[in-house]
């Protein structure tokens, strides 16, 4: 009955939102829309309204990757299965397990009459594409409804608080998982050559995921906003409108929590409360299955559930369950539209209040001059006397949550007398020169990093715009994509002095040792050091090497820094007939059967740049095929009117018949360049490639 009258909520608030927009529209004349695409494909839409324009954004985003929609939303919804086959179950059930589809369905209608409207008409554009298109869509489309966005949106954000939590469970068996890579930062008027704030934006995510961006202008009424979009939603989720810019990485908070059950013994689906029995809910999921044959199966699943949340693992008479502060929400989508229309630091302080969010550093810049810092999340109030960094206790109410945090209670910041500030996945406490952050002001879960954590983007960032007191844009830029590697000369010294010392039993290795000692430190695609340098770290650290301590490097290191070399310099030689190679050689991205060499670089052994590029190594050519990384860097002049400039590593079109399949990897990429965003319309009518029009049904 429950599930009978969640459904009735949804089809009646949908109806709802459908007899609003019939009333607004009922007394004009059809109304149209124009895409305008760019010499780069990129789509800049003009509409009359707001819902107008989320009609034309989904239109526009299935031109460009409908498959990629479709993908997620049945990723969301758990049924991958019945599409792509059996390797994809357990993703579903994980899907299942935090019930991301019912969740949306039945709060759909809790959010505002604006948000419910335009993501329902960007789903309707959508479908209009699919029904003009019926060539395009895949045997395996799912039939599409707006929650499908709500459940996506979840989903997207669901790896971050969810990591927080296995990381909790997992403390103590095994290291947790690093942050994912990202850089933003901001340079506020008194630093630039411009007067106004110049700023960073630039996640570091696979470029072939779900997750991979779209890159769009979106112009209508107070919508005015350049940026990149998850792919099958309907706004701006990183990127500037005509006031205000903002930039998301990797940190934050702590949002989720694990709580270690007592389970009754004569009953596995019972566990102790405040000295009482509590029930385990039990629920059998159906997952369909498409076989090899093209026939289906059905696999059972069991899902146990206490009022913390999932039951995630059991070890005899214990449980632990997680608990997500994001278990109910849906409001990431509000939030976002709130930001996407902020138009001052007010504003964009109350978008943030609604703490929809995942753990993240927000920083923001604005044509008035100001920056600002958040370390935002949805944050439970916590009582004391746990560790909420192992899995709690959850036999008592004394370890429940008493809420959440206010947004005024998080880590933040406004113009900051340093001038500037960077977090690339670091701490607080060195985000800039004589941080104020300090563990001592702030509940360690909401601190939730060590003081002192930096890595070798955080210090090359502050190292780099430390040194700028009139930053220019084109500098800006190319400190977007420095290729600088921090620390390397403490590794060319080393090895230097090892040869001095034992170098006779390696006369033959003086050219190599002089090609790295020589080296200018930079990952640039046609340094001819880089590649030894790297492999040479590689074999050292096979070798069981140490990383020098106070004293220096022992003599039985520097013995192995000379072995390492010779095997490296072998290693290059046999994959590429030299061992001076070229770095972009070795490094390179690719799509389909063509790959272009890239700069930049982000592997182990402290070779982590500004530029960063990972992917997947291919042993038997050598290579490293570029997969992640810059997924959506952008460079932001925060004047007026704003300037900015963007590059993707993959062209915006899915298809590769398509001229921008990979235009922006060969031209852009590959060559480290940036292209403007056109987002004042006379510089688009000057660089114009196509226009349609759509008529708004």
């Amino acid at each position: 009955m429950k599930r009978i009258m969640n459904r009735f909520k949804f089809h009646f608030a949908y109806l709802f939102v459908i007899i609003i927009f019939i009333s607004i529209n009922s007394c004009s004349k059809e109304n149209k829309v124009t895409i305008y695409r760019d010499v780069w494909g990129v789509a800049h839409i003009y509409a009359q309204n707001e819902n107008d324009l989320a009609f034309a954004f989904g239109y526009a985003q299935a031109e460009d990757r409908l498959e990629q929609i479709l993908r997620s939303f049945r990723t969301a919804e758990g049924t991958l299965s019945e599409a792509f086959g059996e390797k994809y179950v357990n993703t579903d059930y994980h899907q299942r397990l935090y019930r991301h589809a019912e969740v949306s369905r039945e709060r759909f209608g809790d959010m505002s009459a604006e948000v419910q409207l335009q993501i329902s008409r960007f789903v309707d554009g959508i479908k209009k594409y699919m029904q003009d298109h019926p060539d395009k869509v895949p045997d395996w489309a799912p039939e599409i409804y707006p929650w499908h966005v709500l459940a996506w949106g979840r989903t997207f954000i669901w790896g971050w608080p969810e990591g927080q939590a296995m990381d909790d469970l997992a403390r103590g068996n095994r290291k947790p998982e690093p942050p994912h890579h990202s850089n933003e930062w901001t340079v506020n008027k008194g630093r630039t050559a411009t007067g106004a704030p110049i700023a960073l934006l630039d996640p570091h995510l696979s470029f072939g995921s779900s997750g991979r961006w779209f890159e769009a202008r979106l112009h209508a009424g107070d919508m005015q906003a350049c940026g990149m979009a998850v792919v099958g939603t309907p706004f701006i989720g990183i990127g500037h409108n005509e006031y205000i810019s903002w930039a998301q990485t990797t940190g934050g908070p702590d949002c989720a929590d694990v709580y270690e059950l007592e389970i009754y013994p004569k009953n596995p689906l019972q566990y102790k409360y405040d000295g009482k029995w509590r029930v385990i809910t039990r629920e059998k999921i159906i997952i369909k299955v498409k076989k090899k044959d093209g026939g289906y199966k059905n696999v059972e699943r069991t899902i146990d559930r206490c009022h913390y949340g999932p039951i995630v693992k059991r070890d005899g008479l214990k449980a632990y369950a997680v608990k997500i502060s994001y278990q109910n929400e849906v409001g990431v989508a509000e939030q976002m539209l709130a930001m996407n229309k902020a138009k001052n630091i007010e504003e964009f302080k109350k978008a943030l209040s609604m703490c929809q969010l995942m753990p993240q550093n927000i920083m923001f810049a604005s044509v008035k001059g100001n920056i600002y810092y958040q370390r935002t999340g949805r944050v439970p109030i916590r009582p004391e006397g746990y560790n909420w960094d192992y899995p709690v206790p959850g036999n008592t109410s004394k370890s429940e949550w008493q809420g959440i945090h206010p947004s005024t209670d998080l880590i933040q910041i406004t113009n900051p007398g340093t001038g500037f500030m960077q977090n690339c996945n670091i701490s607080p406490g060195t985000m800039m020169p004589n941080s104020p952050f300090t563990k001592d002001k702030y509940p360690s879960y909401i601190y939730n990093d060590p003081q002192n954590r930096s890595n070798p983007r955080g210090r090359s960032a502050l190292r780099l715009l430390g040194a700028e007191n009139k930053l220019t844009i084109e500098r800006a830029k190319q400190i977007a994509l420095d290729t600088s590697v921090d620390g390397y000369k403490v590794w060319t010294n080393a090895l230097q002095t090892a040869y001095n010392k034992y170098g006779r039993k390696y006369a033959d290795m003086k050219d190599a040792v002089n090609l790295i000692t020589s080296w200018n430190g930079r990952l640039d695609k046609d340094n001819q050091s880089a590649a030894l340098y790297r492999f040479w770290l590689r074999d050292y650290n096979k070798s069981n090497g140490k990383f020098p301590g106070d004293k220096g490097f022992s003599a039985n290191d520097q013995k192995k820094m000379l072995k390492a070399l010779v095997s490296a310099r072998q290693y290059l030689t046999e994959k590429f007939d030299r061992y001076d190679v070229a770095w972009g050689e070795t490094v390179r991205i690719k799509r389909n059967k063509k790959s272009w060499p890239v700069s930049g670089g982000s592997f182990k052994n402290g070779i982590s740049v500004l530029r960063a590029a990972g992917g997947k190594f291919d042993s038997q050519s050598g290579v490293t095929y570029v997969n992640r990384g810059q997924s959506c860097c952008m460079v932001v002049s925060l004047k007026q009117p704003i300037e900015s400039y963007s590059i993707m590593p993959w062209g915006v079109s899915d298809d590769p018949n398509s001229q921008h399949y990979t235009d922006q990897t060969e031209k852009l990429f590959s060559a480290s360049v940036f292209k403007p965003t056109y987002f004042n319309k006379e510089d688009l009518m000057n660089n114009l490639e196509s226009t349609e029009e759509l008529i708004i049904p």
